[in-house]
């Protein structure tokens, strides 16, 4: 396991006041490679329907946000049309697995189609994505102009970090 380098939070918009009533969690976790782990902040039991207990996703590297929103709509929601999509390509295998690797179990071709379905859909939950400095999905953040959720994007504005290279503090950013 690498470092958390993005969470994202899952859930409802407050209705007066903004945030994110949050169900769920995945952390971008990099190191030799990257990887989204689904974190329930309720049992989903509660959520009145059956899913997935624990669920990992390899995402690609250029569409890391894509695959962001794939892993809210295949293991959090539940999406049927995605669901049932992905599951028809895998032969039901990450349901079984719970797990997917975007550039293992799908084409080029059957990439853009997933991407193209994701598109189209209105009635996902919140998506709120808390970005660190250095995290892969700075690179595919802007993806997100093409996606009707709603949604939030936070980005690191300070950080202090001691760095055993340079003995010494690295700060980044300003607090006022």
């Amino acid at each position: 396991m690498g470092a958390v380098t993005s969470v994202i939070l899952i859930g409802h918009p407050h209705p007066n006041s903004g945030g994110n009533r949050a169900f769920a969690q995945i952390h971008l976790e990099e190191g030799d490679r990257p990887a989204f782990v689904l974190r329930w902040l309720c049992p989903p039991h509660d959520r009145g329907k059956e899913s997935f207990r624990n669920f990992t996703m390899i995402p690609s590297l250029e569409n890391t946000l894509d695959d962001s929103i794939l892993m809210v709509a295949y293991a959090v929601s539940r999406h049927s049309a995605v669901f049932d999509k992905i599951n028809r390509l895998t032969k039901d295998a990450p349901v079984e697995s719970h797990r997917l690797a975007i550039y293992k179990d799908f084409t080029p071709e059957e990439r853009k189609s997933i991407y193209a379905a994701l598109r189209k859909l209105d009635d996902l939950p919140k998506v709120t994505w808390c970005l660190f400095d250095g995290s892969l999905l700075n690179s595919s953040i802007a993806h997100l102009t093409k996606y009707k959720l709603e949604c939030e994007v936070t980005r690191s504005v300070f950080a202090r970090e001691y760095s055993a290279w340079t003995p010494g503090w690295d700060v980044r950013g300003k607090l006022s």
